[in-house]
C-alpha cells in the first residue's frame, strides 16, 4: 500500500490489528500527502510527438500552476480536515 510505503499509516497484523496513522494528523500536509501519492505531470510533453515543444510556453506555466497548488494545499493537515467534523464522523458512521 502506498500509505505506508510512504510513512502516513502503519499496518498492525493480528487480533487488534488494523490500520494506524503513522504520525499525528496535525503533521500529515495535505500537499505532502498529493506530492507522494500523485502524479501532477499535466500534460505529456515530448519532442518525440509534438513539433512545437522547443518553443512551448503551456508546460512552464502548468508547472507554477501546480505549484501554486501544492503551496496552497500545504496550508492545510489531515486534522484540519477531520478533526471536529461531526458531518464527516456521521457520515463514517464514527462518533
Amino acid at each position: 500500500n502506498q500509505l505506508s510505503r510512504v510513512g502516513y499509516v502503519t499496518a498492525v497484523r493480528g487480533k487488534n490489528g488494523g490500520i494506524r496513522l503513522g504520525k499525528p494528523a496535525n503533521m500529515i500536509r495535505v500537499g505532502d500527502v498529493v506530492r507522494d501519492l500523485e502524479p501532477l505531470s499535466l500534460v505529456n510533453c515530448s519532442s518525440e510527438f509534438c513539433h512545437i515543444t522547443p518553443a512551448c510556453r503551456l508546460k512552464q506555466a502548468l508547472a507554477e500552476a501546480a505549484q501554486s497548488f501544492l503551496k496552497e494545499l500545504d496550508n492545510y493537515t489531515l486534522a484540519d480536515l477531520v478533526e471536529k467534523n461531526q458531518p464527516l464522523y456521521k457520515l463514517l458512521l464514527v462518533e
